[in-house]
């Protein structure tokens, strides 16, 4: 197993997982009304904007090679449960899925082989997400029928956490996150390492 391989998908993963997110909130500032939802959406779309960004940045300071990803984490939940058709189900969705990045971010952080440069961007977006935490759960508190439908995402979680866990050390094997000429060419760099 090759650390730096699964490190350059990883990380380029979560760069386009993050900037997949940005776009699908941003679209959402379109259908409110609010005030305040609209000021909300639009913070948290550009910290999730600049979160890919942050680990264009960390590929680029440990001269890991781009790879482009076809899936972003988020495409799997859909698998099970289609697109969201309404801002509470886009903000039910994402609350389960930032709990999710809260978890596993603190976790990956604590890796002591993890390169500086990543640790860093972990501790900046884990900050990050306490507060797109926050401010979505005091939105959902007021929402009918958001208890059900977090319920339903957070089956959809547990299920897509458990379908992607088998390939933790080999991401690269799941089928589909990645092109096959990007597969060997990131195979390619790692036999240089």
């Amino acid at each position: 197993m090759n650390t730096n391989r699964n490190l350059a998908w990883r990380l380029n993963w979560y760069r386009q997982s993050e900037l997949e997110g940005s776009l699908l909130l941003g679209r959402m500032v379109g259908l409110v009304e609010d005030q305040h939802v609209a000021h909300c959406l639009t913070t948290h779309a550009a910290e999730e904007a600049e979160h890919s960004r942050l680990w264009a940045e960390v590929i680029k300071e440990l001269e890991l090679p781009h790879i482009r990803i076809l899936r972003s984490y988020q495409s799997f939940y859909l698998n099970h449960s289609g697109p969201p058709k309404s801002l509470l189900e886009v903000l039910c969705f994402t609350q389960i899925f930032e709990r999710r990045v809260h978890a596993r971010f603190t976790s990956e952080s604590a890796d002591p082989n993890l390169p500086e440069p990543a640790h860093r961007a972990y501790e900046r977006m884990i900050e990050d997400e306490k507060d797109h935490l926050g401010w979505v759960a005091h939105w959902l508190r007021g929402q009918p029928d958001a208890v059900r439908l977090m319920q339903n995402y957070q089956k959809i979680d547990h299920e897509v956490f458990n379908q992607l866990l088998p390939y933790e050390q080999h991401l690269y094997d799941i089928p589909g996150l990645g092109k096959e000429s990007d597969i060997a060419a990131c195979q390619l760099h790692a036999a240089h390492d």
